[in-house]
This record gives C-alpha cells, structure tokens and sequence, in this order.
C-alpha cells in the first residue's frame, strides 16, 4: 500500500487550532525575541509593515472589543452564547487574518531563502515555516525552481501600468502552470536600475495574469521596474522573471 503524500505544512485553519496558532503568533510579533540577539519588537525586526501589523492587532482585538477574534471566537465556541451573527463574524475575521498571514509568512519565506538565518526558531514556528527541505529531481520540483513568469506591458494610462504575466512555455494561456497558487508580483521605482529582486518592494499576490499598477501624482515621470516569481502550492519561490522597465506617464 502506498503511502498518503504528505500535505505541505502551513498555518492551521481549524478554529481550536486557529485560536491557539494566533494567540501565540501575536504574542511573539508584541515583544522582542531573546533568540534574535535584538531589542527590537518581532513585528519591526521582520519588517512586518506597520498597516500589515495594525490591520492583524485590530482583527485579534481584545475580550471586550466587539467584532474581533478574542470577543467573537469565546462565544461562537460556546453553545449557550452562539448565533448566526457570530458565526459569520468568526468566519469573516478569520478569513481575514489568514490572508494577511498567508500573504507576510510567504514574504518571510523568500526573505529566508534569500538570507538563511534571518527567522528565529520562534519566528517559524508561529509562522507555521517549516525547516526547509532539500530539493529532490522530481519533475515538478525542478520545473518550479528553474521556472519563472514572463512580464509585459499591456498599457500605460495617467499614474497607472496595465502588467501581465505570462508562463514562457504556454505564452498564449491565461492561466497558472500546474503546481503554481499564484503570482508574486514586485515594483521598484528608482533613478537607477535595480540588480536584484531584494530591491524590489511588494505590489501583490494575483491569481490573475493581468494586473494593474497604480502610483502618485508626485511619482509621475519616473521610471519604474516590476519582477515577479511564481510560488507553489508547498510555499516554495521559483526564479524571478527579467526586469521589466517603464515610466509612469502623466497624461491628465
């Protein structure tokens, strides 16, 4: 009998396990982490940003806060104190916070494989980041390492870039490679072209293969760069597309 394939490990979803996995996530991201050698607060050290972190503190909430986990949750679970209004509140914050965990522990995770030792062992085990594995010659493993989306410019309109990603081997699709959850799409915008992926900052995670970019009225004129890289269903990065350069045009 052949055995089950393992499911990839990743932040729990059951609500008992869900509780437990939160409380303890931030409870960590509040204070300093011995293991880290700093003073700094988890959520600072990580580069967590702030709206990031402010969005997570106000869903988590407190007792006594309405529409939050830790008021929400304690009377959904019990039987004497449930209603259908807090059933569909649990959900929805829940849903909510796991998108913004998803979203910073696959950050955390390229950030790590970019530079080994920068989590703590706390820091990947609230994070549900497990101890990554070497690579073995299957061929989807390899296809996803050495694979990466190409990007082009649909259109450029007033403060706003019309991005798609394409996979090289199907060009014409629309679609995902088999494997691939979704697309990590990054932005730079500089004087100077960048040189690596680290220099880039976070546009989103997309689904889609066309996505739009929107800037400031004081960005216009200057030039700006996108990559992007696919992320699989275990969580792991392939290789960043080639740079793709513009300008931001003013046209209004």
């Amino acid at each position: 009998m052949s055995k089950a394939k393992k499911k990839p490990e990743n932040f729990p979803t059951k609500d008992d396990l869900f509780d437990a996995g939160v409380r303890a996530l931030m409870a960590h991201l509040a204070i300093a982490d011995p293991d880290s050698g700093s003073t700094t607060i988890t959520w600072t050290r990580l580069n967590i940003p702030s709206t990031v972190y402010n969005a997570l503190l106000a869903l988590f909430g407190t007792t006594t806060t309405s529409n939050t986990w830790l008021y929400v949750y304690p009377l959904e679970k019990n039987k004497a104190t449930r209603t259908g209004t807090l059933t569909t509140q649990k959900n929805t914050i829940k849903k909510k916070m796991l998108a913004i965990i998803h979203s910073q522990r696959t950050i955390l995770k390229a950030t790590e494989k970019a530079t080994p030792g920068t989590l703590t062992p706390t820091d990947a085990k609230v994070f549900f980041i497990p101890e990554p594995n070497p690579r073995t010659n299957s061929a989807e493993s390899f296809r996803i390492a050495d694979a990466a989306p190409l990007l082009s410019m649909y259109n450029v309109k007033h403060l706003e870039h019309v991005v798609d990603a394409h996979n090289p081997e199907t060009p014409e699709s629309k679609g995902l490679p088999d494997g691939v959850v979704f697309i990590w799409l990054l932005v730079y915008v500089g004087t100077t072209a960048p040189t690596a992926w680290t220099q880039f900052s976070h546009l989103k995670f997309c689904t889609k293969f066309r996505n739009v970019s929107n800037f400031l009225a004081a960005q216009a004129k200057s030039d700006v760069w996108y990559t992007a890289c696919y992320i699989s269903e275990s969580g792991e990065m392939s290789n960043f597309s080639p740079f793709l350069h513009s300008t931001i045009a003013q046209t209004a």
